[in-house]
């Protein structure tokens, strides 16, 4: 693997690196960019290797919930002038970086670190693999070259694969997955801990806010598409911000019968972010391109910058297309249970008419 035996050793010969995470972060893309600082100083003698490493992120604030992750570290101080590295964790253009896109580019040496099939490669070295998050992709990484990771970096890579993949119901998992999450529970990382803290510890204002939305909740195309909108009066009167969003449009593709879910959430610049999630086969980073987004044939978004009753029209005939191509089919109950009483009196019934 070229590109990777080339991060490692630009990784070791750099003294200044920076690492950019994405703008509204989520858990990934900030554990991501903890975990990486961790593991290069581990691994590294900083007697005879001294290293700067700084870490960037374009955001006012970051949710209590993910602040977590980076309680004690430091964020957005840039310590020197020019960085011999640059590394940019879950990020799928260059766009993403913010504003601190100008401070990424003029480093002369960079890497792209990510899993999104949308990722533009935008770096001189291009590490996106097809993993559950970039989490999974920095484990895979560091395990490959045999680096060692300490119990700390174990609980914010496997915080970054679960909060990605809403606790393992969606996007891209794989046997590796559930691999790397065993070998993981084999070094005795708090799980029960982690899950409380990401899945079973959201505020009240969330709670108001998800009340909202669903009340806005509406359906078309015999009920395949689910969409929902959250406006800015409803952060206001939720007391929320857009932290709380995380998560919301799961509720609409948990329907029974729902293929594409759709939230709509309006932004200080009146512009407005709009997450999408699909199953059964349903390519929603598909949809989301046509707008200039990207992401997971699962979860994806794009941002759009017009009327929502602009935009309404065109989304629905987008997922219209999309839907027609995967016809809707039901599920039996074979699916998940075999009925083994019948079976075997199937087997039994064959039996005794061949000893006829």
């Amino acid at each position: 693997m070229r590109s990777l035996e080339k991060c490692v050793e630009d990784i070791v010969n750099s003294k200044n690196i920076a690492i950019f995470c994405h703008t509204t972060p989520d858990a990934d893309t900030l554990a991501s960019a903890v975990a990486l600082k961790k593991i290069i100083k581990q691994n590294t003698d900083i007697e005879t290797n001294p290293k700067q490493i700084d870490i960037f992120v374009d955001a006012e604030e970051v949710g209590d919930i993910n602040s977590a992750i980076i309680k004690g570290v430091s964020i957005n101080e840039q310590n020197v002038e020019n960085y011999d590295l640059a590394i940019s964790v879950d990020a799928a253009d260059v766009a993403r970086l913010g504003k601190w896109q100008e401070l990424y580019q003029r480093t002369k040496n960079t890497i792209n670190i990510d899993h999104h099939q949308s990722n533009t490669y935008f770096a001189n070295n291009n590490l996106v693999l097809k993993t559950s998050s970039t989490c999974e992709a920095i484990y895979m990484l560091a395990k490959i070259k045999n680096l060692n990771m300490s119990d700390d970096v174990l609980n914010l890579l496997y915080s970054g694969i679960i909060t990605d993949t809403n606790n393992l119901t969606q996007g891209v998992i794989t046997v590796n997955t559930h691999k790397i999450i065993a070998e993981m529970m084999l070094r005795h990382i708090n799980i029960d801990a982690l899950k409380t803290h990401f899945f079973q510890n959201n505020p009240k204002s969330k709670a108001y806010l998800l009340q909202k939305a669903l009340s806005s909740l509406r359906f078309s195309s015999s009920d395949r598409i689910a969409f929902m909108k959250i406006t800015k009066q409803d952060l206001q009167e939720a007391d929320a911000s857009f932290d709380d969003t995380v998560g919301i449009v799961n509720h609409g593709i948990e329907i029974k019968g729902v293929d594409i879910a759709i939230l709509a959430i309006k932004q200080e610049d009146n512009s407005y972010y709009v997450s999408l999630r699909g199953k059964n086969g349903i390519n929603v980073s598909h949809i989301a391109a046509e707008f200039g987004g990207g992401g997971h044939d699962s979860m994806a978004a794009f941002q759009y910058d017009r009327l929502l009753t602009e935009l309404h029209p065109l989304l629905t005939k987008a997922c219209k297309e999309e839907l027609s191509l995967h016809p809707k089919e039901e599920l039996g109950e074979e699916l998940f249970f075999g009925d083994d009483e019948s079976e075997r009196d199937k087997k039994e019934e064959n039996s005794n008419d061949n000893n006829k």
